[in-house]
């Protein structure tokens, strides 16, 4: 077998036997009977034939083994379904979970859509090989008993059988290479159908606002659902060959039995037609093992490719700590940050080359307090949403340090240090689920809902919100209403009260902001209202990267 077919494959079968506990079950006992059985009820076939039919023993043997066979493989079989859930199980939950932990960098730079198969059509197929290796199994089992029993009668019988097992096993491992590269293939092309799916259910207001727009993603799904079809037929197609090959080997073997077998070995008719009996009953497990070797060559695609996802999930993963950590919803007396510096990279594709287009943040210093209603403004592009992340927590940064009450954040504790903060990003996303609110913020929720003017649009019914069709700024107060739920130390507030209409603009500013401040939290907002900012306790204005203004504002007078 060439490197690549017995390392994945030998990759995957390990993983089914040590996590699949495939030995630990009573499969293997199931497999053993039932291919046990089906031969004692081949040597009661031919034993009556012999005896121009069957006497009352023999009778009862076979009618035992027909039993016995048809019991254990319906064992065998439900056996194998429990197994593959188990496996599709343990997969969802390991992919979820390292997706779960694993550092923002990760999202920064992967589509869903390579996440999505892995979470999908890779755990499926690798998991649904159980019942294939099961099969497999009472096929090899079954072959064993069958040649022990055929050599009793003619062991040149075994030796042809052999080599045309071994001839479609050979025609598999020729045609695995290339099929194998195409399935790759047909996978990526998977993935790219769900990032346009992602695309075509999350734009759809935008799609239909432009015919070209809907055209061009119209274009790009027919063309990865083309690739994925072709590919994936390309590939059966090279399979199917070999199972041509293999099912062609099957046919000489027959041939050889009725024509070479008496002329090799001198054997009867009698001798014959018992030998041609187990070679019969041998095909089925004979193309059982070589049609199973192409579905173990699509899941140990599937296992490698869904491997690939795991290590980059793995690649920088939070800590434990990070994973222990509770809400605790600490308080602080300082937040200062020292030589913070980060680098943003993006390839560029000026002049054909293959260089980076760069930008750096910082080094920024800065020193934060409760009470405090900060507004950080500066045009686009200037570092204010990295800033943001790193401040939060979500993005490390490549130089520099945070001290939280003068002890610095580490990788250690930015789990417990990203617990001071609440906050509505720019681009948030909505859980219609009420995901980890107490029943004292489900309270405070509703009441901030109220407050808000949303309770006409939508209501808390059970363990989730009624609806959220809401227009975008309706759905930005609702997020709102679950950061002020929380009661966390720091509220960061990215470009909120855009999507404001005047009346609700004014209550964030001249109500909401200095009510939080006076509550003793510590308020950041992102904002360009230019007439609101005189109305903060500290401006800063950020420019390419670094802050050029930090300014503190006057106190309004009593």
């Amino acid at each position: 077998m060439s490197q690549s077919a017995f390392g994945k494959l030998s990759d995957l079968i390990g993983f089914l036997f040590r996590e699949g506990r495939f030995l630990k079950s009573p499969i293997v006992l199931y497999a053993f009977l039932a291919s046990a059985s089906r031969t004692l009820m081949i040597y009661a076939v031919n034993q009556a034939a012999a005896q121009g039919g069957p006497d009352f023993p023999m009778l009862v043997l076979l009618l035992f083994a027909v039993v016995t066979s048809l019991v254990t493989a319906h064992w065998a079989r439900v056996t194998g379904i429990r197994l593959v859930e188990n496996v599709n199980h343990l997969l969802r939950h390991r992919v979820s979970d390292a997706v779960l932990n694993a550092d923002v960098s990760f999202f920064q730079s992967r589509e869903p859509g390579h996440v999505y198969n892995a979470l999908t059509g890779h755990t499926l197929m690798v998991s649904n090989t159980m019942t294939r290796l099961a099969d497999m199994l009472q096929a090899v089992l079954l072959l064993i008993f069958c040649f022990g029993y055929m050599a009793l009668e003619s062991w040149p019988a075994v030796v042809a059988s052999i080599v045309s097992l071994s001839l479609g096993v050979l025609a598999f491992l020729l045609a695995e290479r290339p099929a194998r590269s195409l399935l790759k293939r047909a996978n990526t092309s998977r993935a790219e159908f769900y990032d346009a799916m992602n695309d075509l259910l999350r734009g759809y207001k935008e799609l239909r606002l432009r015919q070209a727009r809907r055209i061009d993603l119209a274009t790009r799904v027919d063309h990865v659902v083309d690739e994925t079809r072709d590919r994936t037929i390309a590939a059966e197609r090279i399979f199917s060959y070999s199972g041509i090959a293999a099912s062609a080997s099957l046919a000489v073997l027959l041939v050889s039995i009725v024509t070479l077998l008496p002329l090799v070995t001198d054997a009867d008719s009698v001798v014959t037609l018992q030998v041609l009996t187990v070679v019969l009953f041998t095909f089925g497990p004979i193309e059982a093992v070589v049609s199973g070797l192409p579905g173990f060559a699509r899941a140990s695609v599937a296992y490698e490719q869904m491997n690939e996802v795991l290590a980059e999930l793995d690649a920088n993963p939070e800590t434990e700590a990070v994973r222990a950590a509770q809400d605790s919803r600490p308080t602080f007396d300082k937040l200062e940050l020292k030589g913070i510096t980060a680098t943003l990279r993006r390839p560029s594709k000026a002049h054909g080359t293959k260089a980076e287009d760069s930008f750096t943040l910082g080094p920024i210093d800065l020193v934060l307090e409760p009470g405090q209603s900060v507004f950080i403004t500066g045009g686009n592009g200037m570092g204010k949403s990295t800033f943001m992340q790193i401040l939060t927590g979500l993005r490390h940064p490549d130089g520099g340090q945070i001290l939280l009450d003068g002890k610095p954040v580490t990788r250690d504790t930015v789990g417990d240090y990203r617990g001071l903060f609440t906050a509505v990003f720019s681009e948030f996303y909505l859980f219609r689920q009420l995901y980890g609110l107490t029943a004292d913020e489900r309270t405070r929720l509703q009441q901030h809902i109220d407050e808000l003017g949303l309770s006409q649009g939508v209501s808390i019914e059970g363990d989730a919100f009624s609806s959220l069709s809401l227009s975008t700024g309706q759905m930005r107060r609702l997020a709102l209403s679950i950061a002020l739920a929380e009661e966390r130390p720091i509220i960061v507030l990215d470009e909120f009260a855009a999507d404001q209409d005047p009346v609700r603009r004014a209550f964030f500013y001249d109500v909401l902001v200095p009510r939080l401040a006076k509550k003793g939290h510590l308020v950041i907002a992102v904002t360009h209202d230019e007439h609101c900012f005189d109305k903060c306790d500290r401006l800063i204005r950020m420019e390419d990267g670094n802050i050029v203004l930090d300014k503190l504002n006057a106190p309004a007078p009593a």
